[in-house]
């Protein structure tokens, strides 16, 4: 997948947004120095998706969204260039970056684009961009999904929560391999297909049951999970975690007054589920 270098962003309506190996997903920007980027009249106020590599590389370190500034959002970032490691908040990413930035003396630069529209629709976009980064480069972004450098632990978010519960730490240099040390996996399969069809996305995917009936199935252990309404074409749903709990969660949505999507899957007549599970 190419991305086109304009200015301009993306609207929900926009036909541009196509699942196409020769089309153009979003518009977006040059190329901005991560130095400074919160004084960077060149990247807007305005909600969108960033990118995220270092200087003299083509792959990504990491893809955000941000429903805020795109300039305010990367400059949460500049605790990367301290002393000590940030924490993960107000930035995810901070403790990944600075750690990259701290083994190899690396400096990073980032794409935005502005996206125009509600959050379901900005982070619908954030994660087909990183779907199709991973079928062209076999792996997710590289500090994407809490993904740490080797030789580095990551620190904690800071919250009052965690503050009471005294789980508040600074991460930096450590030994041996840890969970987050881990690289990204391959793509099982490619994106295109049908979405409901048994081999989708090359999992091997359940036969489709009543989402009502869920309980009576109740596949053990953890994996993905897909619901669908009358469409014949489409689906309402794709999650994952523990399967069963999940689905048993997303069928009682449809009693709870006033929840959004709760009326979505009301309106979309019986529906139905399938899975597949994976620990890994």
């Amino acid at each position: 997948m190419r991305f086109a270098a304009r200015t301009h962003g993306i609207r929900p309506s926009s036909t541009t947004v196509l699942m196409s190996r020769n089309a153009d997903l979003l518009n977006w920007s040059a190329w901005r120095p991560l130095v400074g980027a919160a004084r960077d009249s060149a990247i807007p106020h305005a909600p969108g998706l960033y990118r995220i590599r270092r200087v003299g590389r083509e792959d990504l370190d990491y893809v955000g969204q941000t429903g805020r500034s795109l300039r305010g959002r990367l400059g949460m970032l500049r605790g990367i260039y301290a002393e000590i490691m940030p924490y993960a908040d107000p930035h995810t990413a901070g403790p990944a970056l600075w750690a990259l930035h701290r083994a190899v003396g690396c400096e990073f630069e980032a794409l935005t684009v502005s996206v125009e529209g509600s959050t379901p629709w900005r982070k619908g976009l954030e994660a087909l961009a990183i779907a199709l980064y991973r079928q062209e480069h076999g792996r997710s972004p590289t500090v994407e999904f809490g993904r740490m450098p080797h030789g580095y632990r990551a620190s904690s978010s800071y919250n009052r929560r965690l503050l009471e519960a005294g789980r508040v730490y600074r991460g930096g240099a450590c030994e041996g391999i840890e969970a987050s040390h881990a690289p990204g996996i391959p793509p099982v399969g490619p994106l295109a297909g049908d979405p409901q069809g048994p081999e989708w996305g090359g999992h091997a995917w359940s036969p489709w049951v009543l989402l009502s009936e869920i309980r009576k199935h109740a596949p053990i252990g953890s994996g993905l999970y897909r619901i669908r309404g009358q469409d014949p074409g489409g689906l309402l749903y794709v999650g994952q975690g523990g399967v069963a709990n999940r689905l048993i969660a997303h069928a009682g949505k449809i009693r709870t007054p006033g929840l959004a999507q709760g009326e979505i899957f009301a309106a979309a007549g019986t529906l139905e589920c399938s899975w597949v599970v994976n620990d890994a």
